[in-house]
């Protein structure tokens, strides 16, 4: 008997239900720091559990280990996990939370009882064979024992007597566990070898989802685009912000007899199957030091795309670079400038600088000032000179005015883009300068690949997403303020990152400032806690609100702003009295 069609509206009511429910439950499970890092102090149970279930959820080659979701699927003869992640029907999440709540109970099984007593219960609920699990657990035993005991202290010590410290690599632990043990000088990895076959693989499907998501809210995908590319997130990821600017590119590295990434070659657009992405890339000073010979390999991928007999809605690099030539009668190797970073020896952009310290007037004035930061070409021109730092703000200029999007990658689950100031000031300040020169605000995003499932976010539900997983989260907040005076300073911090992606990009809600109130001001106990643990950092906390009201980022109620004028007068009136 076949079931009468759905009417639209209870169709369309299912689709935001489950859309809701699917945020809520991104909110759940994501991974945050309940508490800062202290020096010498091992993880604590609850932290490791969560640590060990997302290690549990990747391939471990290296080990022989797969990943546990991968075999329960396997064993309940379920669809691939992989496919699982992108079904949005009702029945695909079921299945998925199914998957996912026995990976739960057997991680949990395993830090209570045991390996083989969860290898047995994996093999008796999802005939996942125990030999297979077996190789997961003792990956997990192995963290869980280097995650119970800290070498920090020991490794300083060590140090400053001038002994021998054994060196480890740097990365975040879900992306590699041989992090641990800690306490050990971390080393980065070889620029030639970046981006590592790994990188490049995981690149394409960002790019795919990255590119797939502008199509679907513009009608295409963009022609020109602007990264961010720093230092340590390509340390952490084997170089995958540089792989995602060769995808965007249609170019993939070419390796020496020494697997040495040293050249570029161009994949065919049938390959392809796209046009080609112009890619303004704006480097950290960090890049700039660490991989030079990467920067030079940046810029080889853009004049090899840049030479290719394309039509010109295949390949916009190549269009860009003869409008600008034809158009405003620059030369050639002007227009075909787009590694750009600080002058030689000079780091980081003032962006944030300007914002903390509210010394800006213009929004224009943050644009041009990153702008001046990062104006400086590095390459080499057609006769194979190096440029080296040569300062090149006309060419920025011009390369921005026809950017239509910005974007950059978060590398860590435990550093966010409120945790710190250098992702407003980086991504915050290029779409700054996007907007300035291009006339229009470009549409931001935001990648993780954290998780088994690459996200593509816009900036705005980045900013929401980090507010309720964060700042407005109990867990987080009370484990800030478990660390007394440095607690409520970081607090603090995270309001002011979030108004600077309000200065830079008006990528604010008001609601969150008006939840970011009613937690920290408006509520007289914890607005108690917060002035007598740290009355300065809690006096800014109050002023950054009103600042962002003052500059109409925020449309809040008369009576609520009335009430942060007052606490804030009374916190001056505290500070003053202790003075």
């Amino acid at each position: 008997m076949n079931r009468p069609p759905k009417d639209s509206s209870v169709e369309e009511r299912d689709r935001r239900v489950l859309e809701l429910w699917e945020q809520v439950v991104e909110v759940e499970q994501r991974l945050i720091p309940t508490g800062l890092h202290v020096f010498g102090r091992a993880t604590g149970e609850r932290e490791c559990a969560d640590l060990l279930r997302a290690v549990a959820s990747f391939d471990r080659p290296e080990c022989g280990a797969r990943a546990l979701p991968d075999l329960i699927c396997e064993g309940l003869g379920l669809e691939p996990y992989e496919k699982l992640l992108c079904d949005r029907s009702e029945a695909g999440w079921r299945v998925r939370v199914r998957v996912e709540e026995v990976v739960r109970e057997s991680v949990s099984l395993f830090l209570r009882e045991g390996a083989q007593v969860a290898a047995r219960r994996l093999e008796a609920e999802a005939r996942v064979d125990t030999a297979e699990s077996l190789k997961v657990f003792g990956l997990l035993g192995r963290i869980r024992e280097e995650l119970r005991t800290s070498g920090e202290l020991d490794g300083l010590a060590r140090s400053l007597r001038g002994e021998y410290v054994e060196p480890g690599p740097g990365a975040d632990i879900v992306q590699n566990p041989s992090v641990l043990p800690t306490g050990r000088n971390t080393h980065a990895v070889n620029p030639y070898a970046i981006p590592s076959h790994a990188a490049f693989a995981r690149a394409e499907r960002v790019v795919e989802i990255l590119l797939e998501r502008h199509r679907a809210e513009h009608g295409r995908p963009p022609r020109t685009m602007a990264l961010v590319l720093w230092g340590l997130d390509n340390i952490k990821t084997q170089g995958e912000g540089v792989a995602q600017a060769l995808w965007l590119l249609g170019v993939r590295p070419v390796r020496d007899s020494l697997n040495r990434v040293t050249e570029v070659e161009p994949i065919p657009l049938e390959r392809l199957g796209r046009p080609r992405v112009d890619v303004v890339m704006t480097v950290s000073g960090i890049f700039r030091d660490l991989f030079g010979a990467t920067m030079m390999l940046l810029d080889r991928a853009v004049r090899c795309v840049a030479e290719l007999d394309e039509p010109a809605e295949w390949n916009p690099l190549r269009a860009n670079i003869a409008e600008r030539v034809g158009a405003e009668g620059c030369s050639y190797e002007e227009a075909a400038l787009r590694v750009f970073s600080n002058a030689p020896g000079t780091y980081g952009t003032n962006v944030n600088f300007m914002v903390m310290d509210s010394q800006w007037e213009s929004p224009d004035a943050l644009g041009d000032l990153f702008v001046t930061r990062k104006c400086f070409a590095y390459g080499r021109d057609r006769e194979g000179r190096a440029l080296e730092g040569r300062e090149a703000r006309g060419a920025l200029s011009g390369a921005l005015a026809r950017v239509e999007a910005t974007y950059q990658n978060v590398d860590s689950f435990e550093i966010g883009i409120t945790d710190v100031d250098h992702y407003f000031e980086y991504l915050g300040g290029v779409s700054k300068a996007v907007e300035r020169h291009a006339q229009s605000r470009p549409a931001i995003y935001l990648a993780e690949a954290l998780s088994r499932e690459a996200r593509v976010r816009t900036l705005p539900e980045m900013v929401r997403l980090e507010t309720r997983a964060k700042t407005l989260n109990p867990k987080w907040y009370e484990g800030m303020l478990s660390h007394g005076f440095r607690g409520v300073a970081e607090i603090e911090s995270h309001v002011t990152n979030t108004f600077g992606w309000s200065a830079t990009a008006d990528a604010v809600d008001d609601w969150v400032y008006e939840e970011v109130a009613r937690t920290y001001v408006l509520d007289a106990e914890m607005l108690g806690r917060l002035s007598s643990l740290n009355p300065h950092s809690a006096r800014s906390l109050v002023a950054r609100l009103l600042e962002a009201e003052g500059r109409g980022f925020w449309e809040a109620e008369a009576g609520t702003v009335e009430k942060l004028r007052d606490a804030f007068a009374d916190l001056e009136d505290r500070i003053e009295g202790v003075a």
